[in-house]
């Protein structure tokens, strides 16, 4: 049992942990990279190029170990077919990885740990109750919706207390400096998502809940069968597979909770769901949406064909302005059900997530701005650079597009910058942090907001670093 009493303990004896276990458990990523020493970040602007070094005394590593790591055991279904329990399995194998170089014999030996640090990714802290949440579309395809997404917040504090637990990284025993959350922290660009991704890594108690303070509102209490109804004993679709019924999940989902907070620096890196509308609408998206984010109806149900027609629509980034999701909505206000509307749903601009950010009752463990600066939202930037050792610099992306649509690129300004500051530091090593992925960079649509040259996709066959030692670190 956790030291920290979680939303998910009601008067029935509902547990973080048992609630997790039972839903399957819900799906959150950290990984053990390269680097040392965190300080200060320096904002990335036009007149921005270099870092300041740092210099400091080697850390005698620990002992390295196995036992709670996915080295030991990962969770794996116990038995059976369908929705199932989850147990220990076995644990993941290394790997060696050849892309960059290829191995040679005795290298265990003559390997030296220079920096070692925690990832995190795609924590999509959830606003389950959000009015533009398009559920629906799971009547085309069953994972479009996850019957855990109601338990983001809760997971996202067992992740911090569990690296809060961690004495040093496992495999090479050096000491864990600080953690990247490389984007996607928020699923719906709401405020109410941004204070709950803020208060979980800089630690407070957070109330997960939207709308009416008392009671749950949204899909999961719908009596809809295309949905799990936990609290329900009527047969629905995922009962029918096997997910258990549980008096008492979502009163326990909502109530407020408390994180422990990291005791690691961290910072703090930028996706697509942070910055645009559900992840796809641009800056410039339309007015309705944000109306309706904060408004007193939300759609639950579409046609299987309807739901199918609208995910291709923004797969294929085809509304990148989100017109087509207004004029989509309108034509089903009669299907709608009425929530309580809540100002907290209104969606944040990335100069609101930045003064997040900058917000002293936000700082945690620091560093202040968690890698964003005061010149940062000067220059309207969301990208920085930031002085891990006397040989490493860490340099964090802003990989969204303000254009609209889920895949990423690098705008041309950025680009230069990232050129000049790979090449200002050309004798160190550099750890490149982005939430986009080399193979996901193709949306190339202007910014409307900065006309000019064309943002420039796939920049991992395209840079052409000043440093044979540059590095990249993608989230996955």
């Amino acid at each position: 049992m956790s030291r920290i009493r979680s939303a998910a303990t009601s008067a029935l004896g509902a547990n973080r942990r048992t609630v997790l276990a039972a839903a399957g458990a819900a799906s959150l990523c950290a990984g053990v990279g390269h680097v040392l020493r965190p300080t200060e970040s320096r904002a990335a602007t036009a007149a921005d190029a270099s870092t300041a070094s740092r210099k400091g005394g080697a850390t005698a590593p620990l002992a390295p170990y196995t036992k709670g790591t996915t080295l030991a055991s990962v969770a794996a279904p116990r038995t059976g077919t369908r929705y199932r329990r989850l147990g220990d399995g076995p644990g993941w194998a290394q790997v060696v990885r050849t892309e960059l170089a290829a191995p040679k014999p005795g290298r265990a030996d003559r390997r030296t740990a220079i920096a070692a640090f925690v990832q995190f990714t795609d924590m999509h802290l959830t606003d389950v109750q959000h009015p533009l949440r398009a559920e629906y579309v799971r009547a085309a395809d069953p994972h479009a919706w996850r019957p855990q997404e109601a338990l983001t917040v809760q997971g996202a504090i067992s992740l911090v207390e569990r690296v809060n637990a961690l004495r040093c990284a496992p495999v090479t025993g050096a000491p864990l400096r600080f953690v990247m959350a490389t984007g996607d922290n928020t699923d719906n660009n709401a405020l109410c998502e941004l204070q709950w991704y803020l208060q979980v890594m800089s630690g407070g108690r957070i109330t997960p809940n939207s709308g009416d303070p008392r009671h749950y509102e949204g899909v999961q209490n719908s009596d809809l069968k295309l949905y799990w109804q936990p609290g329900s004993t009527a047969r629905d679709g995922d009962k029918a597979l096997g997910f258990p019924y549980l008096e008492g999940f979502l009163a326990a989902a909502i109530r407020e909770t408390t994180s422990p907070g990291l005791h690691l620096p961290w910072y703090s890196t930028v996706g697509n769901h942070d910055t645009l509308q559900l992840g796809v609408y641009g800056s410039h998206a339309d007015p309705y949406l944000a109306e309706a984010a904060v408004g007193g109806r939300k759609l639950m149900l579409v046609s299987a064909a309807e739901a199918g027609k609208f995910a291709a629509t923004n797969k294929n980034g085809l509304d990148p302005t989100g017109s087509g999701y207004r004029d989509f909505l309108a034509a089903h206000a009669r299907g709608m059900r009425s929530v309580t509307p809540d100002e907290k749903r209104a969606p944040y601009t990335p100069a609101d997530y930045l003064k997040a950010h900058l917000d002293p009752a936000h700082q945690g463990a620091g560093p202040v701005g968690h890698g964003y600066t005061p010149a940062n939202l000067d220059a309207g930037t969301q990208y920085y650079s930031f002085r891990v050792s006397d040989d490493v610099i860490g340099i964090s992306l802003d990989t969204t597009d303000a254009g609209g649509h889920f895949e990423g690129s690098v705008g041309t300004a950025q680009l230069d910058w990232l050129r000049r500051t790979l090449k200002d530091n050309k004798d160190s090593y550099a750890v490149v942090f982005s939430h986009h992925t080399s193979r996901t960079m193709t949306n190339t649509r202007p910014d409307p907001a900065r006309p000019g040259p064309a943002s420039v996709g796939t920049p991992a066959t395209r840079w052409s670093p000043s440093s044979p030692r540059t590095a990249t670190c993608w989230p996955g």
